[in-house]
């Protein structure tokens, strides 16, 4: 039996921030999973997973960085699918970039041709701005996973022995409320990447939490963000994805109201041991 081996079952979900509501503004966050079910239901008894989050910058430079986002995470999601099929990961970030580079030169392209004109230009800083965002993903095979990040989302892993721990360092360099951004020319840089491969079945994760930086400053420190991460690994192992999935978006709202004010995402991940169906005709990757 692979060391990897066992199913997973994992969703989330995407709540505008409380600040959001009062000045009328978009959630500026995005999820997306795959597999996932018709209308976007969690991804059920899978071996293999893909989870992607993203946070448009908020600030009025950033004025479509909910479109940024969205973009992101689509395009993260379709290029992971090569690693998950056994493809690998090398040049996966500098094709993520591409595609979002792409993605967001087709939006604005099509914005300037609805205004009355507008020619394709090269992807630049002027272009890329008001989209930016950061990224977080988690590619999940059977016998590796690859975990990458570029911005102050935040990836956690926990193992069968309950650590709960950050699978990649933290960023350098920056002041303040500063991060790091998709839509920087030097962003595949800037991004912080690792492959996983299971030596022991105590050393493969058993839960992944992906969260944008809204849910971690809402709390008063790193221990009592850990400390939430814990206590949801917990109930997933007790009452299962399904029943989490029904409270998480009146918690994520009182998370914002009463902490950040910003926009919150969470994408939650549990793993059992056994074997998922051999077919799913529900399943869309």
């Amino acid at each position: 039996m692979s060391l990897g081996h066992g199913v997973w079952a994992a969703g989330g979900s995407s709540v505008r921030g409380a600040s959001h509501v009062r000045r009328d503004m978009p959630n500026q966050d995005a999820l997306a999973l795959s597999p996932s079910g018709p209308g976007g239901k969690p991804t059920l008894d899978a071996e293999a997973f893909i989870a992607a989050i993203a946070d448009g910058h908020g600030a009025p430079a950033y004025h479509h960085s909910d479109i940024g986002s969205r973009l992101a995470v689509d395009c993260a999601i379709e290029a992971l699918r090569r690693f998950v099929g056994g493809g690998g990961a090398e040049g996966m970030i500098e094709e993520i970039l591409a595609r979002w580079r792409a993605a967001v030169m087709a939006d604005h392209q099509a914005r300037a041709q609805g205004g009355g004109g507008g020619d394709w230009v090269e992807a630049s800083t002027d272009v890329l701005i008001p989209y930016g965002a950061t990224l977080a993903a988690v590619a999940m095979a059977q016998d590796q996973l690859l975990v990458l990040q570029i911005g102050d989302s935040d990836v956690l892993f926990g193992y069968p022995d309950g650590r709960i721990e950050r699978p990649l360092p933290v960023d350098h360099g920056l002041v303040g409320e500063q991060t790091y951004s998709l839509c920087a020319l030097d962003a595949a840089l800037r991004f912080r990447a690792r492959i996983l491969v299971p030596d022991s079945a105590e050393n493969w994760p058993d839960f992944v939490m992906l969260s944008t930086d809204g849910i971690a400053k809402s709390f008063a420190d790193e221990k009592a963000f850990l400390a939430i991460a814990r206590q949801y690994r917990e109930t997933l192992q007790k009452v299962g994805l399904t029943e989490v999935l029904g409270r998480l978006d009146d918690w994520l709202a009182e998370v914002s109201k009463r902490g950040s004010g910003d926009d919150v995402t969470l994408c939650l991940a549990s793993r059992t041991p056994g074997r998922a169906p051999t077919a799913d005709d529900d399943s869309d990757w």
